[in-house]
Order: structure tokens, then C-alpha cells, then sequence
């Protein structure tokens, strides 16, 4: 009963925009309001979930028009040429902790990097912080509020604009706000996580990531304070949590996501619902009125120039209202 419950609250906030969309650019009716919700469960519109199965595996009650084909990535760490005091600082000691939180918004940046620095010296352990965030002003500052390099202690380094499938070999375990991309290549390349989600779907990858004990419960930012966030990089450097987030990473290293998706899209099409009745290479655009038979311009012009069919027998075929 959750889904249609989700799927009427998405209706209420997203169907002006469908209706619009539908009316505007596809010249299609509206839908009614009372139905609409439960059209896409009705019609198995077929899904592709884009995460890994190793993480989330597909629920039992989801049907056969619903894939989950594994996490996207981008090879970015073989261009990449880290800056030569980065690379004396990794090589100066044992692996960091690495901690970002990406373009978050936060509106005491000042206060957020005293934070993590209170939270890493008290662990004693080294750290990479991202020092690309973005201020309550939205224009990009270092270190979350300008801080200089004279108040970085030497147990952290500050960084700048690094990929992640590079950086996260570099490091112990990953501290960040869970978005989906970066939680993803985390996991892949086996880093215990800890999580510090500020809003949407933040918290749900946290709660994944606890749940195949690759980390610990997620912190939401609102309640983040030194103590926690030490605490919680505590478990995440563990063993437990090391051996968990390494098992990860083998079996998401059996996954492809985008060759699974690629082969998910194409098994879902409904090809008998797209292919002219009499030239199956060409795709159907138009119905013979009273008929079932569906056929490509290429044949209809063919049956028009020879007679055999007349303009007014013709109706378009529109494939997203019959197709599934």
C-alpha cells in the first residue's frame, strides 16, 4: 500500500508539470487527476534502477518490468596528475580520512571546519579535507570560510578539485553527504563510509550503507557535532566495517551498470508494439482505423500511391498510449 501512497504524493507535486508536458509538447490529453497516480503501476511502465543489486537487491514484490542494473562510473583517475604537495603529504604517513561534502550549502562554513578539525585531532589520525564547498553566498570558497593555510594543522591537508575514483584509493575510509554518485565509488573501491546526510535522499544511501555494515548510522548535519562525527569515523575505521565495505567492493566489481542497464532498456521495449505489421524493420506511426494493424510511413505511403487505402482510414499511431 506504500507505493500508491508515493505514487499519489509524487502526482500532487509533479502532475501540473506531466499534464503541461503531456498537452504542450506530445499534443496529448491531460490525465485525470483521479487516475492518473496509479497509471504507471497499472501500465508496468518497466523500470531500471541504476544502483547496485550488492547494496540493494531487488525486492520480492517488485516485478519483471523492474531491473536494478548496478551504479554508473566514469574513468576519470587515469588523466589525473595530483599536484606534487599532495603527494607528499600521502606519502609522509599512514593512509587519511578523507572528508568532503561536496556543493552543500552551509551557513556557518567557519564553524563547520573548525568541526572537522576538532573531530580528526581527537582521533589522532591524519585527513584530507575538501576545501571546494559552496557558502551561504553560493559563490565557491576553500575550506567551507576562507580559512588560510597558516590555521591547517599539519595532520591535514586541504584539497582541491580531485576525482574520486583516483582520491578514495588514497585513503582509509570516506566521511561525505551521501549523494548517490559519491557513495557509490566509495563502496566500489571497498572504503568504510560515514555519512552526513543535509537533505533528499542523503539519509536512505546512509541508512544503506549501515545496513551492509560498511559504516555506521548516518549523522544528519543538524545534529553534527565533534564528538559524533569522531565517534562515528571510530566504527567506520574498525575492523568490521573495513571487512564489510572490502566485501562490498568484490562483489560490486562483478557488476557492470551500464552494459546491465544498456541490455535492461533494450529487453524492455515492447517491439511487437513497435514494429509496421507489413515491413517489421520500419517503426509503426499509423493505425488503420477499426483495425489492429499498425503500420510504418513507408507502407502507408506505398497503400496510399497504389489505392489501396484511403487518407481518412489512417489514424497515428501513438505507441505511449498502447505500448504497454
Amino acid at each position: 500500500m506504500t507505493y500508491p501512497m508515493v505514487d499519489l504524493l509524487t502526482w500532487q507535486g509533479l502532475g501540473d508539470l506531466v499534464n503541461r508536458f503531456r498537452t504542450k509538447i506530445l499534443r496529448l490529453e491531460p490525465l485525470n487527476s483521479l487516475w492518473a497516480p496509479s497509471l504507471i503501476h497499472r501500465a508496468k511502465i518497466p523500470y531500471t534502477y541504476c544502483w547496485s543489486p550488492a547494496l540493494i537487491p531487488k525486492p520480492k514484490d517488485w516485478g519483471p518490468h523492474i531491473d536494478i542494473s548496478g551504479f554508473f562510473f566514469l574513468n576519470l583517475a587515469d588523466e589525473y596528475q595530483p599536484p606534487p604537495d599532495l603527494v607528499a603529504f600521502l606519502a609522509a604517513g599512514p593512509p587519511p580520512i578523507y572528508i568532503g561534502f561536496g556543493s552543500i550549502v552551509v551557513k556557518d562554513p567557519a564553524g563547520l571546519t573548525r568541526l572537522i578539525f576538532d573531530a580528526v585531532k581527537s582521533l589522532g589520525v591524519r585527513a584530507l579535507v575538501s576545501e571546494y564547498g559552496h557558502c551561504s553566498s553560493k559563490l565557491r570558497c576553500r575550506g567551507w570560510g576562507g580559512l588560510g593555510a597558516g590555521t591547517v594543522p599539519n595532520h591535514i591537508f586541504m584539497l582541491g578539485n580531485c576525482p574520486h575514483d583516483w582520491l578514495f584509493k588514497q585513503v582509509s575510509a570516506v566521511v561525505h553527504h551521501g549523494g548517490a554518485g559519491t557513495t557509490a565509488i566509495g563502496l566500489k573501491l571497498g572504503r568504510p563510509t560515514v555519512i552526513v546526510p543535509f537533505f533528499g535522499d542523503q539519509a536512505f544511501w546512509g541508512r544503506m550503507v549501515c545496513a551492509a555494515g560498511a559504516g555506521p548510522e548516518p549523522i544528519p548535519f543538524k545534529i553534527l557535532t565533534a564528538e559524533k562525527l569522531a565517534h562515528a569515523i571510530q566504527i567506520a575505521i574498525a575492523p568490521e566495517a573495513t571487512a564489510a565495505a572490502a566485501k562490498m567492493a568484490e562483489r560490486m566489481g562483478q557488476e557492470d551498470g551500464a552494459v546491465a542497464a544498456a541490455k535492461s532498456f533494450h529487453r524492455m521495449l515492447p517491439l511487437k508494439k513497435m514494429r509496421c505489421a507489413i515491413y517489421p524493420n520500419k517503426l509503426a506511426v499509423w493505425r488503420i482505423r477499426r483495425t489492429d494493424i499498425i503500420i510504418s510511413s513507408y507502407v502507408a505511403i506505398a497503400l496510399l500511391e497504389n489505392d489501396l487505402l484511403k487518407a481518412k482510414d489512417l489514424k497515428p499511431y501513438l505507441l505511449c498510449h498502447r505500448a504497454f
